[in-house]
Formats: structure tokens, C-alpha cells, sequence
């Protein structure tokens, strides 16, 4: 892929967000070091930086999706009241994928688990109103 100052951008803007930046996240972020950016701009890259696999596209039942810069293969979890997206770590992934491959034959190469729950900060909130 040819190096473009403004893909380099929109790369270290997600691979810097802690939260799994929409594309809207990663354009407001953007537009302070490119102010003449376009959002279309931003869109086109995101996803050409996902589709060579420098970038992960994460496809959010509850919203939009949302890019991560980490590779290495994880999980992550929404909260369903803001929306926030938190990587989740486990172990117990790597046996179920030998599972799977035992019982189908296949390789695997990837996964996708998106858990959904509250968040603790939408937790304390929720229980300070009741």
C-alpha cells in the first residue's frame, strides 16, 4: 500500500484511541493535526487499513462499527447503555478453537465474540438512581 501522510494518520489516531474509535471518533481526531480532512476520506481509509489487515474492523451489534488497532487476536465487550467497547482477555478461546477444529475439520484462523453487559461506570449510575 503507498504511504499517505493522511492514512498515517487515521492509523495513529485509532492505534492511540482507548476506546475503539468510530470513524466519526477517528475524523474529529484527525481534523485537529488535518483540518481540510474529509470524513469520506477517513471512511475510505479505516477501511482499506482493515482490509490489509493493519487495522481490525469491529462490526458492533449495538451501533456502528468501530476500528481497533491491536491484532493480536481478542475479544471485546459493549456496554449497551454508552456504547463503550473494552478488549476482554481469556484463555479459554485457544481450547475452543481446537474444539471447533476437531469437530469440523476446518482451520482456524479467526474469530469474532462480542460480549455486551454495562459497564461499571453505567452500573454505578444505574445504581445510584434506584
Amino acid at each position: 500500500m503507498k504511504y499517505s501522510r493522511q492514512r498515517e494518520l487515521i492509523l495513529q489516531a485509532v492505534q492511540r484511541h482507548p476506546v475503539h474509535p468510530t470513524a466519526d471518533m477517528v475524523y474529529e481526531s484527525v481534523r485537529m493535526a488535518e483540518p481540510k480532512i474529509s470524513l469520506g476520506t477517513v471512511y475510505r481509509n479505516l477501511n482499506l487499513l482493515a482490509e490489509n489487515g493493519t487495522l481490525q474492523k469491529l462490526s458492533m451489534p449495538l451501533g456502528g462499527d468501530r476500528f481497533d488497532g491491536r491484532l493480536e487476536p481478542h475479544s471485546h465487550i459493549i456496554c449497551i447503555n454508552c456504547g463503550q467497547v473494552c478488549d476482554v482477555e481469556s484463555t479459554a478461546f485457544s481450547s475452543a478453537d481446537h474444539s471447533v477444529e476437531e469437530q469440523t475439520g476446518y482451520i482456524v484462523t479467526g474469530r469474532t465474540v462480542v460480549y455486551s453487559g454495562l459497564c461499571p461506570n453505567c452500573r454505578n449510575h444505574k445504581k445510584a438512581e434506584g
